[in-house]
């Protein structure tokens, strides 16, 4: 599955906490599977398969993997890994998705841009 990757520098727990935080904000359930990895989801499963393009962006239901790693020279890597790629709504539905990740990565990184400790980020 397609992702973004961000590469940020100070405290990883601090870096864990802001994307948690952030994605929170952009209304996604964070459930944390681990010290440093989470499942964050949004809209609804059942409104994207019954009524496909039309659950809308709002409605279309996106599931990103989080992993917080360290790159061993004090960095943070923060990897959001697409769950969900919206193909049941069909083409536009595939669209929809596509923009909300784009919003997504696009917040997150200027969260971090914000803070003043964003690196790099980009698509893998």
């Amino acid at each position: 599955m397609a992702g973004h990757r961000f590469v940020v520098s100070g405290n990883p727990t601090v870096a864990r906490e802001t994307i948690f935080v952030n994605l929170r904000n952009q209304g996604f359930e964070v459930v944390q599977t681990g010290e440093w990895t989470a499942s964050a989801e949004r809209g609804s499963r059942g409104s994207s398969l019954i009524l496909g393009a039309f659950a809308g962006k709002s409605g279309r239901h996106v599931k990103l993997d989080v992993t917080c790693a360290s790159d061993g020279q004090g960095n943070s890597i923060i990897t959001l890994v697409q769950g969900t790629s919206g193909w049941s709504g069909g083409v536009i539905g595939k669209g929809q998705a596509d923009e909300l990740y784009s919003e997504v990565y696009q917040l997150v990184g200027t969260a971090f841009q914000y803070a003043g400790v964003l690196l790099s980020g980009g698509p893998f």
